[in-house]
């Protein structure tokens, strides 16, 4: 009969040291095999080496009497091993709801919240362990490799991480399920069993029930497999990171780097580069679609431009340089330029102007303007009357309260804007042309009444790249 012993299921804290120079540990605990095993081992440990121990439980609001069984459970095991413990509730359906996400993903987010909290509150606490094992690294990799991952997604669930500052380990990281079962059974360690664990509507038990058990009628050691993969992998990725570290620390200052530069490197470097500036700024991670977004920009190296991206982050390109900002504090662009005859080129943001007479048919002017339909994908035109212009014609950035008169209606702004669904970006964007007087015209609607054509007039085309 098999033997199940601490150094096998403990495997990974013993290869990656996750214990060295710890003082205390945060057990994330729910009660069923997973964390029970890693609450009693871990209770074992501790005691040998002097460390302090406590368990959190969090109750997510989901599964009604069976949710307060799991949470009672929990605390009278502690309270028989001598543990402390700290239960944390949170009604997770409405939680989901109000960050329109879904109830997994919420869950998550709200426990490692409240590892995070507990530790940082308790001196006695400096890390968090959690009972992922190698099945949840393979349903991981399976889970990755639907959405389209890259390197990092196929490494699987790293056996150490930082979280806010603080290191959170996964001892049970290279132990199977069966084994730990195998380990709770011959130790006579009670556990809990979750029902929602069966309900494969959650695409992880869906992968778990229906996807691993067919994936190891292929081959048996399918989880050993998946293992060898993941360390081979983050192997490779370590050393990519160094040499992501090493671009970092030579090319971005203050968050910000000259996007000539990152067309200038490999894009497995590049990719990562923008990973990594993103992760600064956010917990979320980027797909690839939203990393080739990023480099696209860059690619077009267009002031002005930008694009958004998930946890409210906003990708930006500014006087040559990519940085990453927070949506909700994004400052609207500025700038206000004097017009000339011919052509007017702008850098921030990217835009240009073509002024002149509207009969004139120069050729030097001819060639400026299919110059600029090269360089520009759009354009748009108006004609405003010489006689009525005051003084010198200018572009500005939009601004609070800005209104003009067309069609004998004094018109808002904000109000055009909104009724033809304007982004921020575009709002930001888009040229208010003006004389002494205010405003003559904004791109995509009319002229002023006072400066209609009559008689000899100005011909103005606006070129730019958007929507």
């Amino acid at each position: 009969m098999k033997k199940y012993s601490i150094e096998d299921l403990f495997s990974a804290s013993v290869i990656h040291s996750m214990l060295d120079e710890q003082k205390g540990v945060l057990v994330g605990y729910s009660g069923g095999a997973d964390s029970s095993a890693l609450l009693h081992i871990m209770k074992e440990i501790c005691d040998e080496r002097g460390l302090y121990l406590r368990a959190l439980h969090v109750h997510h609001g989901i599964r009604g009497d069976e949710a307060d069984r799991d949470a009672e459970f929990c605390r009278k095991t502690c309270e028989r091993l001598g543990i402390d413990f700290t239960l944390e509730a949170a009604d997770i359906p409405a939680l989901a709801r109000e960050r329109g996400q879904g109830i997994e993903e919420t869950a998550r987010e709200f426990r490692y919240d409240a590892f995070v909290k507990a530790v940082k509150s308790d001196s006695r606490l400096t890390c968090i362990a959690t009972a992922h094992n190698a099945d949840d690294n393979a349903e991981t990799v399976i889970f990755n490799l639907t959405r389209g991952c890259g390197t990092s997604g196929l490494c699987g669930i790293p056996p150490m991480r930082i979280i806010s500052g603080i290191p959170v380990i996964r001892p049970l990281l290279y132990a199977a399920k069966r084994d730990i079962i195998g380990y709770l059974n011959e130790n006579g360690t009670e556990y809990i069993f979750d029902s929602t664990n069966a309900d494969t509507a959650y695409t992880r038990n869906y992968i778990r029930h229906e996807i691993v058990p067919r994936l190891e009628r292929v081959n048996p050691s399918f989880l050993d497999s998946v293992r060898r993969m993941t360390r081979s992998l983050s192997e490779d990725a370590d050393y990519l990171d160094l040499a992501v570290e090493r671009f970092i620390s030579e090319n971005v200052t203050d968050g910000r780097i000259d996007v000539s530069l990152l067309a200038k490197i490999e894009r497995a470097i590049s990719s990562r580069v923008v990973c990594r500036m993103f992760s600064a700024v956010s917990e979320k991670t980027l797909e690839r679609i939203h990393v080739d977004a990023v480099l696209s920009l860059a690619d077009a190296k267009r002031d002005g431009a930008s694009v958004s991206l998930p946890g409210g982050v906003r990708a930006m390109i500014e006087r040559g340089c990519l940085y990453f900002t927070d949506e909700a504090e994004t400052e609207p662009i500025s700038f206000e330029y004097t017009l000339h005859e011919g052509v007017n080129r702008f850098e921030y943001p990217d835009f240009a102007v073509f002024v002149s007479k509207s009969g004139d048919c120069r050729a030097d002017l001819q060639k400026d303007n299919e110059t600029l339909q090269n360089i520009y994908k759009l354009s748009i035109h108006t004609i405003l009357s010489s006689d009525k212009i005051k003084h010198m014609l200018s572009v500005r950035s939009r601004r609070d309260g800005d209104a003009y008169v067309f069609g004998g209606m004094t018109r808002k702004l904000k109000k055009l804007y909104n009724d033809r669904g304007y982004s921020k970006e575009k709002r930001c964007r888009t040229p208010i042309f003006c004389d002494a007087d205010g405003i003559v015209w904004v791109p995509e609607f009319s002229v002023a009444d006072r400066v209609k054509p009559e008689g000899d007039g100005i011909k103005i085309i606006y070129y730019y790249n958007g929507d």
